[in-house]
């Protein structure tokens, strides 16, 4: 079964084979989903991958001398096609190995709230660019549920730069109750970045002041500092048990302030930003958004439309996943602000993660769901052939593919 997963992330692509598996080590390929672009006025871009892995950017670093790093997928919409085949020709032929001519199934797992054309469009690239032997492709909030073993649920996607909350019923995303909030662990990272800077501390600065003791990333490439913020944000970012709690925690934090490394080797401290960003993770609003506070989000959309039976299954099947679904306390925050807003007969609950399921199941969610799938459907044969490519066009997606 030669059948390769790909997730189209706003931050980063990952991509592995579906057999053998589940295994720790898949997806194996987890880059960038960036690109250096050097000549924009060419019809297809020459670009070159700002990232060998996760943590990886050498392209990138120069990316401010030799042209412009663009990124194709911004707030899971898709916004340059041109780059996204790029990235998607790297880590198909360059990391996973595939050889022209020779190329395999793909089951892709779609952005959420992907419109028709958006489908087609990317069915056609996979075909017409790509030669893919067969094709499927489904919303990652339906391959997320896919990834616990559910068909029914709530899906709440941290990632990068959106929060997605999509009901799912019987297989299929919900798009009439699903809500997006425009942020994520990227916007948290700015908004540390403003207020390390607030205490004269400038990652990525030749100087700074900051007082008591720190220091800044004066060592730090533009891009070296973007990721090294990215860390700090996920390492010292937690939830207080209720917005009460936040104000005490944060004069806690305040009180007993810790040190973090960054690669560079240089220090900061760290005082209350880290309860802060929780609650900002909590409430949009203190982004400067104009959003509903996370669990009035979910909320809503678990309970606007649907039975009574509908809704108590998405409000007691939320599955909580993307990058930002390991921040501590995050999740026995946002069961207890739901339980206050949802009438007393129902009992919000998370999903848990089978025991057979690799670790990193839920930040690699859509991608693992998408293994699973993958697997039914390649042995039921409903994988979209070439020969239904020839015959429908890219709208065979629509017919065979929900």
């Amino acid at each position: 079964m030669d059948v390769v997963v790909l997730d189209l992330g706003s931050r980063y692509l990952r991509a592995g084979k579906a057999d053998p598996w589940p295994n720790e080590k898949e997806p194996w390929v987890v880059t960038a989903a960036e690109a250096t672009v050097r000549d924009h006025t060419a019809a297809l871009p020459p670009a070159t991958l700002a990232g060998q892995d996760a943590g990886g950017g050498g392209a990138a670093a120069a990316a401010a001398a030799t042209g412009r790093l663009v990124h194709p997928i911004q707030q899971g919409s898709i916004v340059d096609w041109d780059v996204l085949e790029a990235c998607v020709d790297h880590v198909l032929y360059d990391r996973i190995g595939w050889q022209r001519g020779k190329e395999g199934g793909l089951m892709l797992a779609e952005p959420n709230f992907i419109s028709r054309d958006e489908r087609e469009r990317l069915c056609q690239l996979m075909f017409e660019v790509f030669n893919l032997s067969g094709y499927h492709a489904a919303d990652q909030a339906v391959l997320s549920l896919y990834a616990v073993g559910r068909l029914n649920g709530t899906v709440i996607d941290i990632g990068y730069s959106k929060t997605d909350i999509v009901p799912v019923l019987d297989g299929l995303a919900q798009p009439s109750t699903a809500q997006r909030l425009p942020y994520g662990m990227h916007q948290l990272s700015q908004r540390l970045a403003e207020q390390l800077a607030a205490r004269g501390i400038h990652l990525g600065s030749s100087s700074c002041g900051g007082g008591g003791g720190s220091s800044c990333g004066g060592g730090l490439q533009p891009f070296a500092a973007s990721v090294a913020l990215e860390g700090l944000t996920h390492s010292i970012v937690r939830v207080a048990g209720s917005s009460e709690d936040a104000a005490a925690a944060a004069a806690a934090a305040a009180a007993e302030p810790t040190t973090h490394t960054l690669p560079d080797g240089q220090t900061i401290t760290i005082e209350r930003e880290g309860v802060q960003l929780g609650e900002a993770l909590m409430d949009g609003g203190q982004l400067g958004l104009d959003v509903s506070p996370l669990p009035q989000a979910v909320c809503t959309a678990a309970t606007a439309q649907g039975d009574k039976d509908t809704r108590k299954t998405w409000l007691e099947g939320l599955l909580l996943c993307g990058s930002g679904s390991s921040v501590p306390g995050l999740g026995a925050r946002l069961l207890r602000e739901l339980r206050a807003l949802s009438p007393p007969q129902l009992a919000p609950a998370l999903c848990a993660v089978p025991q057979y399921m690799p670790e990193g199941t839920l930040r690699h969610a859509a991608w693992m769901g998408g293994a699973v799938l993958a697997r039914v459907v390649y042995s039921q044969g409903s994988f979209i052939s070439k020969a239904d490519y020839d015959e429908l066009g890219p709208a065979a997606v629509l017919r065979k593919c929900a």
